[in-house]
């Protein structure tokens, strides 16, 4: 699928799913301005959960964020969840919607500096 192009373009991490080549609904173009936009309004970094791991950093909270509308509205909902966040850091991982689902999902995690 296309949203898998656009998920690896971002470096984001996302769980193994049914690809279905009909369902290239995503440009490129669209989830570049999408990721920025994410980047440009949400003070945390985004890191993969194989940074985290590295850095030994603190798994704060894990939620699923879902959208039937678009992947555009999906990114939206994670930037409005992410800004009331104090976390610093934080991972999102997309999964395919399958032919019998269409809905957009993502989990965020985040995360809290090593406790020393």
């Amino acid at each position: 699928m296309k949203k898998l192009a656009w998920l690896a373009m971002f470096g984001f991490c996302f769980s193994v799913g049914t690809a279905i080549a009909a369902d290239d609904v995503v440009l490129d173009s669209d989830v570049a301005k999408v990721g920025s936009e994410l980047a440009a309004e949400v003070n945390a970094e985004q890191i993969s959960v194989e940074q985290a791991e590295e850095m030994g950093l603190n798994r704060a909270e894990t939620y699923e964020i879902s959208s039937t509308v678009s992947v555009e509205n999906l990114e939206l909902q994670i930037a409005e969840k992410l800004k009331e966040s104090i976390m610093p850091y934080y991972s999102i991982e997309f999964n395919d919607p399958t032919s019998d689902d269409n809905n957009y999902r993502a989990i965020v995690t985040e995360y809290f500096s090593k406790v020393e």
